[in-house]
């Protein structure tokens, strides 16, 4: 577990932690180029743990935000997971809820337990080789994005990085979204803005309804919806996560 390779700004800007989805690699988000501009950016690459269960997972992580990142040197922090992200960013949110200043959730997989079909890749992906499981990476492309909404590049991009992930460690995160539970009486107390944005057209889980039960949780709390996008909705071409940003005044 580690970040990508980054650069520190000169000048004291907000830092901004990025946790990526099920491929744990973090290079999507190079499409939110005005991030980079406006902040400086960390992104996760988890991309080959395979913990067993979800302290294993966020304690090497909060060692590693212990590690390297100073509060000191920040005006503030804001720590944004996407998908499988989401669900890492609320377990933070439990365990070290003094560390951000605010939180982005978008398409959180806390509601994958309400997609009992998707219970069954668990299985089927621990005995997969890997050609194989790459060509069922093709079959799940349409509930991961609206293939029209993303540049060709962008599709590529995706692709390659599903493939490169092995099926054992896809079965391992598909175990711990099964395990997810959040902790209510924690993320209750979790007293900073949170911005959580569902897409309408998410074919893979029920983001909407999710970011409605999500909501309820805290005290100052806003919901965006994007009422055409998919699941990875920052990879498509109308999406700029930063002008969603400054819709709800998250910049300051």
């Amino acid at each position: 577990m580690r970040f990508l390779t980054y650069r520190i700004s000169k000048h004291k800007k907000p830092l901004f932690i990025y946790l990526p989805g099920m491929d744990g690699s973090g290079k999507l988000l190079e499409t939110q180029r005005d991030l980079f501009r406006n902040f400086e950016v960390r992104c996760l690459d988890f991309t080959h743990d395979r913990a067993s269960n979800w302290q294993e997972l966020i304690k090497p992580l909060m060692l590693l935000l212990e590690k390297e990142v100073d509060k000191n040197n920040y005006p503030q922090i804001y720590l944004c997971g996407e998908s499988f992200g989401a669900c890492i960013a609320l377990k933070l949110m439990e365990m070290i809820p003094d560390f951000f200043d605010k939180v982005i959730l978008i398409n959180s997989a806390s509601s994958f337990y309400r997609r009992s079909w998707l219970n069954v890749g668990t299985y089927i992906t621990s005995l997969m080789p890997n050609n194989i499981y790459n060509g069922t990476t093709f079959i799940l492309f349409p509930f991961l994005v609206k293939i029209n909404a993303i540049a060709h590049s962008q599709r590529v991009a995706l692709l390659n990085t599903l493939q490169s992930i092995h099926p054992l460690t896809v079965s391992n995160r598909i175990k711990l979204l099964n395990q997810f539970r959040l902790n209510l009486h924690k993320i209750k107390q979790f007293s900073q803005p949170v911005l959580i944005i569902a897409s309408e057209e998410d074919n893979l889980l029920p983001s909407v309804e999710e970011a409605q039960r999500l909501q309820q949780f805290f005290s100052q709390s806003f919901v965006n919806i994007l009422p055409y996008s998919g699941h990875c909705c920052l990879l498509e071409k109308e999406i700029n996560l930063l002008t969603i940003m400054y819709k709800y005044s998250f910049l300051n």
